[in-house]
């Protein structure tokens, strides 16, 4: 009779995550995940000064999808700040200090990657090498290097998943000299969502710096 009890004992506590507070990535500095729950702009707080007030967004557009079926959704995910045309969404733009959605913007599709799980160290080793081999522009302060997954591509970040845990991600990491961030979204079916979960994984990186965390 004691069975079924040590059994339930056993089983794991869900993991409590909140987009709010950061979460640890795969080389202990800070991520922040985005759920399928699409805040307004708004609630992301109000800046007069933003980190990155002219954020400059590069896409990098993974998975062989992007070259056939999805090829179509690339020209919105490539400029998701000049896209916006929500009355509400710009209010919030500039009250949260981001004052030039038209900054320039640069793609890449990689269609050799695939099939299969992406964690986040994957993600940080591919931008790694194509800023080392020059197939991504030198980033500066205000770049936002954004990893756009194909449905053959599945998101880790440590022990959460895509879909279940979270919709998009944002971090950082050290390269060169130079504090890359960067967002990862994984597969969304719907274009119209997932242009808006990019959008708020973007804006958010933005605004929400992420910083190494302490062992």
């Amino acid at each position: 009779m004691l069975a079924p009890v040590v059994a339930a004992q056993q089983q794991p506590k869900p993991l409590a995550v909140s987009p709010d507070q950061p979460v640890a990535n795969d080389d202990r500095g800070q991520a922040f995940i985005l759920t399928r729950d699409l805040r307004p702009l708004s609630a992301f707080g109000h800046r007069r000064k933003a980190p990155m007030s002219d954020p400059q967004q590069l896409s990098i557009f993974a998975g062989k999808d992007w070259a056939t079926t999805l090829h179509t959704r690339e020209t919105k995910l490539q400029s998701l700040l000049a896209n916006v045309d929500n009355e509400a969404d710009l209010a919030a733009l500039q009250d949260n200090g981001i004052k030039n959605r038209f900054g320039p913007a640069f793609s890449a599709e990689r269609a050799d990657i695939g099939p299969g799980a992406v964690s986040d160290l994957d993600a940080q080793r591919l931008l790694a090498a194509m800023l080392s081999e020059g197939g991504l522009p030198r980033p500066n302060a205000g770049t936002i290097l954004v990893i756009f997954l194909d449905a053959n591509l599945q998101s880790t970040l440590g022990s959460l998943a895509a879909g279940k845990h979270y919709a998009a991600y944002h971090s950082a990491f050290n390269f060169d000299g130079a504090r890359i961030r960067y967002v990862v979204v994984p597969y969304e079916s719907d274009p119209a969502t997932g242009y808006q979960i990019a959008l708020r994984a973007f804006v958010a990186a933005a605004l929400k710096p992420t910083q190494p965390i302490a062992k």
